[in-house]
């Protein structure tokens, strides 16, 4: 009975978990110092992850691959997580976060207990999309949550993932005192309600003296450091052809083509990386380029202007 898989089930939660910016500690502090501290997060997660009930998979570099059997275990967990590597001293004077992200759905076990499928690939999407000290999960797990933990998830922006056709809808989960909560719903308010609906609005791209305007009727809108975008940047971070902005049945949809990733920050303090990924805007924010490297950087600014609906 020994080769019975541990979840018999179709379905769990998948999450991956990783300490944030590993390589600018190792860069900033020294190897011996970085592997230290590092080793100590990752015992962390790890202790943590299994006594909410989930069986680690496997450790890859800074990273730990969890499974659980239910998305209830897997956002207890992330939680939990989160406040013990909070709890950790510094490094060298830098501190210790993790990069969490986890979805529900089915998975496809193997003999060696590693899972495949959809579910894994977006989970590991999810982690990527993380700021540091950000627990980040889908709709799907959300719906899974007793009340009392989806209490404790906001909803922030539908995402467009390569190979999906629609739209996946992004929650965090707050696990930090004293943090605004928004009790999720049906993610709608947080999105529309402030990008504008179909037709409602125009969106203003702003890059020192350049303004792009764009409209429903606006073609592709490009951005980076070639002479034939549309909104040409200097950042030597930036791609010759960064990203796109573009609009689709009146949202408009920011894409990722670069190789070293967009980074988006929305007031209000939404912010996540895009790599070779889509999100649709909204409010107002920045676009910048690349790896967060203590400095903003070249910023391109984006604000809505929202349009009167025309007399029925």
């Amino acid at each position: 009975m020994d080769d019975e898989p541990k979840y018999p089930t179709s379905h769990a939660s998948v999450m991956f978990a990783d300490v944030s910016r590993s390589t600018e500690l190792y860069e900033t502090v020294g190897d011996m110092i970085a592997f230290e501290a590092i080793a100590r997060c990752i015992a962390l997660m790890k202790s943590r992850a299994e006594a909410a009930g989930g069986r680690i998979v496997k450790t890859i570099g800074d990273e730990v691959m969890v499974v659980f059997p239910s998305a209830e275990l897997a956002m207890q967990a992330a939680i939990d997580m989160q406040l013990a590597v909070s709890g950790l001293p510094s490094a060298a004077g830098q501190p210790m976060s993790l990069r969490i992200g986890f979805h529900h759905g089915p998975v496809l076990p193997d003999e060696t207990g590693d899972v495949f499928g959809d579910t894994v690939n977006l989970a590991a999407r999810l982690t990527g999309m993380a700021s540091p000290g950000q627990i980040v999960t889908s709709k799907d797990a959300i719906e899974c949550l007793s009340a009392r933990l989806r209490e404790m998830a906001r909803y922030l922006y539908p995402i467009r993932m390569r190979g999906k056709r629609q739209s996946t809808e992004l929650f965090e989960a707050i696990w930090q005192q004293g943090t605004d909560l928004t009790i999720v719903g049906n993610g709608q308010d947080g999105a529309d309600g402030q990008a504008g609906l179909p037709g409602s609005s125009l969106l203003t791209l702003r890059y020192g003296d350049a303004c792009v305007e764009m409209s429903e009727a606006s073609p592709l809108t490009t951005i980076g450091r070639g002479a034939n975008m549309s909104v040409v940047v200097r950042d030597c971070r930036a791609s010759r052809v960064h990203a796109s902005v573009e609009c689709r049945a009146g949202q408009y949809v920011l894409r990722d083509c670069s190789s070293n990733g967009t980074r988006i920050t929305i007031d209000g303090g939404h912010e996540l990386i895009l790599r070779r990924d889509e999100v649709t805007l909204w409010g107002h924010g920045w676009i910048s380029f690349g790896p967060f490297l203590g400095d903003e950087g070249e910023r391109v600014e984006f604000s809505f202007t929202h349009l009167p609906r025309a007399a029925g």
